[in-house]
């Protein structure tokens, strides 16, 4: 077999886990303060015709230095070297609801799950049945000195996050942010792990709107359009390829 076919076929696996980066941010795109993804891609460069070498005769008229360079053929291979989390502000949506928060520009809400301290982007907030604040799953939304608990009354909340309940200060949201959000991985639900968690000093929380997804859908669909064309291409070298290796089989049967 061509050993050429190996590196179009590691570019077209490729791209076929661009493909469903793209799905999975289409498929989020009315999920409140999702993150789009994009795929992360490099080469790899590997060496091939060792084993051709080992084949060679021990007199080539091609001498010493023609057989080093025939086993030193570079083949270079497409890969994935990971994902990166684009964390832009998405569009604003207003819903009247003074426990929908939003964050303009940077800054993470703190939430208490199951699984430790999580944070997110989604301010879908409402109270439950003990009048805590508290996220779409339940999960506590915690406050700059604890969980959130709200007595009963009317609420506004203060652009610094600040909670007023007939005019009672409260408490205040928490908001943090991290200085490299590369090191925060998607945890499921909305929510980010790891990282080195800041407070914020100076937030900017929006209540009464929510914060929509920054995926693009038009964005996505011409990257949806260039993958399936280079993956197309893949797929003709790679029939070409085979071809070729049915020419060269009937030839061969021809001429014994």
């Amino acid at each position: 077999m061509n050993r050429g076919i190996y590196p179009i076929l590691s570019g077209a696996l490729v791209q076929e886990q661009r493909l469903h980066t793209i799905a999975h941010n289409t498929a989020n795109v009315n999920t409140t303060g999702f993150k789009r993804e994009e795929a992360l891609f490099g080469s790899l460069l590997a060496r091939a015709g060792v084993a051709a070498e080992q084949l060679r005769p021990a007199e080539s008229p091609l001498g010493p230095a023609s057989r080093t360079r025939a086993s030193a053929v570079p083949y270079v291979f497409a890969q994935v070297r990971g994902f990166q989390t684009d964390f832009s502000t998405g569009r604003l949506r207003e819903t009247q609801e003074p426990l929908h928060l939003a964050i303009q520009g940077e800054g993470f809400f703190e939430v208490k799950t199951p699984d430790g301290l999580r944070h997110t982007r989604n301010g879908r907030f409402h109270l439950d049945a003990n009048n805590r604040l508290v996220t779409e799953q339940g999960y506590p939304v915690m406050g700059t000195k604890g969980e959130l608990k709200l007595p009963g009354g009317t609420v506004s909340v203060g652009h610094d996050g600040s909670l007023d309940v007939e005019n009672k200060r409260i408490g205040t949201v928490k908001v943090v942010a991290f200085e490299d959000t590369t090191q925060l991985v998607k945890a499921g639900q909305g929510f980010f792990a790891g990282g080195a968690p800041v407070p914020l000093d100076d937030p900017a929380i929006e209540s009464g709107h929510l914060e929509e997804s920054n995926v693009h859908m038009m964005e996505e669909m011409v990257k949806l359009i260039e993958v399936s064309r280079v993956y197309e291409s893949a797929q003709k070298v790679l029939q070409t390829f085979d071809h070729l290796a049915e020419v060269a089989i009937r030839d061969i049967g021809s001429s014994a």
